[in-house]
C-alpha cells in the first residue's frame, strides 16, 4: 500500500476567468477515489480558497492587504470544501479538513499531534483535503506556497509518493525539452506563474528535492492528464522525476526538513569539518551564538561564511553556549558549575544540510 501525497495548485483549480473549475475538480475526485479502491492512501493538498471567496464574492474589491487576503481565503475555503464534498460524494467517498501553518511543523509537540489526526483521518476511510491555514498565517510563518506544504506534509507522514502537480509535462530545460530526471547542473527554461498561483517552477523544485531528501520518491508532472497521476503510482516515471535518498530516520527528518530553528550557532573551520564526518558539535569549535533558544530547542549551524550546514538540538540554552565557547570539553561543567552534557549538539539529534 503506498501512501501518496497529491498537490493540486491554484493555476490547475482554477479558471482563467477566477473561477473555480468543477469539471477537473470533479475528474480529481474521480481520480484520488480509483487511487483509493487500489490500496493507496491519498492526502490531497489544495490551493484555490482566495479564488473561490474572490467567486463567491463576485469579484468584491481587495486592496491586496494580508488581512484582506485572509478574509478572501476564510470566505473561500468553505465554498471550496462544499465542492470537494458534492464531487467526492458522488464516488462514495467522505472527505476531512486539516487547515495548517509553518509552525505547527515546527513545533515537535504539534507536529506529532497533527500527524495522529491524520493517521485517525485515515483509519475512518476518509481523504483528508490539507490546505494553509490563510486566515490566521502571517507573512512570518506562512509558506508562501502550497508546494512546499505538500513536501513538508510528504515528509512528516513518511509517505512514498509525493506528486506535484502542474500545468506543463516536467521541469524544461534552455531546448524546451522536458528532463525525465532531475539534474541540479541543467539550465532550465523560465516559465512565468499565472495570477492565481503563488509560486513557481524553483518552487516545485525545492519542494520536490527536500522530499526526495527523506526518502520519498517526488515528480512534477502535467496535472491536467490524469493518467500520469495513477502510472507514476505503478512505478512509471512520468513528467520529471526526484529519485528517493536513504530516508535518514523520522526523528532527524524533522530537525532538517521541518523543525524551525531558534537561534544559530556559527562554527569554526574545524568544527565544520568535523561536522561534514558525521561527528557531534563541541563548545571547542563554536564562535559566535545569535537568537534567543533553551536547552532542547532546534538551532542551525552555520560556517563563519553563513552558510548553514547542519541543524541540531541543543544541549544548552543561547546564554549558555556563550559561556562556554571555545570551552574544552572536559572543562565545561566547571564554567556552567554544573554538571551537563559534554558537547553542544549530539551527532544523533543533528541532521547536516
Amino acid at each position: 500500500m503506498s501512501r501518496v501525497v497529491l498537490k493540486a495548485g491554484s493555476n490547475l483549480l482554477v479558471k482563467s476567468n477566477g473561477e473555480i473549475d468543477k469539471k477537473y475538480v470533479t475528474e480529481l475526485a474521480r481520480e484520488i477515489s480509483l487511487l483509493k479502491s487500489s490500496g493507496s492512501q491519498v492526502v490531497l493538498v489544495s490551493s484555490g480558497a482566495k479564488a473561490a471567496g474572490f467567486g463567491y464574492l463576485e469579484g468584491r474589491k481587495s486592496n491586496g492587504d494580508l488581512y484582506m487576503k485572509q478574509a478572501l481565503c476564510a470566505a473561500g475555503q468553505v465554498q471550496l470544501m462544499k465542492l470537494y464534498e458534492t464531487v467526492f460524494d458522488l464516488f462514495g467517498e467522505r472527505i476531512a479538513q486539516i487547515l495548517v501553518n509553518r509552525d505547527d511543523f515546527g513545533d515537535r509537540k504539534r507536529f506529532l499531534n497533527l500527524r495522529n489526526t491524520l493517521i485517525g483521518l485515515l483509519e475512518l476511510g476518509l481523504v483528508p483535503i490539507v490546505n494553509e491555514n490563510d486566515t490566521t498565517s502571517t507573512e512570518e510563518i506562512m509558506f508562501g506556497d502550497n508546494d512546499i506544504l505538500a513536501s513538508m506534509f510528504a515528509i512528516g507522514w513518511q509517505a512514498n509518493l509525493l506528486i506535484l502537480m502542474s500545468t506543463i509535462d516536467g521541469i524544461v530545460d534552455e531546448e524546451g525539452k522536458v528532463i525525465r530526471e532531475f539534474d541540479p547542473s541543467k539550465r532550465l527554461k523560465n516559465i512565468e506563474n499565472n495570477s492565481w498561483g503563488t509560486g513557481g517552477i524553483d518552487t516545485k523544485i525545492r519542494a520536490a528535492r527536500a522530499a526526495s531528501a527523506s526518502g520519498i520518491r517526488s515528480c512534477i508532472c502535467n496535472g491536467r492528464d490524469f493518467r500520469k497521476i495513477e502510472e507514476f503510482v505503478q512505478g512509471k516515471d512520468v513528467g520529471t522525476i526526484f529519485s528517493p535518498i536513504e530516508s535518514p530516520g523520522a526523528r532527524k527528518t524533522w530537525i532538517g526538513f521541518l523543525s524551525t530553528p531558534r537561534g544559530k550557532i556559527t562554527v569554526n573551520r574545524g568544527a565544520e569539518g568535523a561536522i561534514a564526518r558525521g561527528k557531534s558539535l563541541l563548545a571547542v569549535g563554536v564562535e559566535d551564538v545569535s537568537g534567543e533558544f533553551s536547552e532542547g530547542d532546534v538551532v542551525s549551524i552555520c560556517s563563519v561564511e553563513g552558510k548553514e550546514v547542519a541543524r541540531g538540538i541543543s544541549n544548552f540554552s543561547a546564554a549558555e553556549v556563550k559561556k562556554i565557547k571555545g570551552v574544552r570539553s572536559d572543562r565545561i561543567s566547571s564554567v556552567l558549575g554544573h554538571d551537563c552534557a559534554k558537547v553542544v549538539v549530539h551527532i544523533d539529534n543533528s541532521y547536516r544540510i
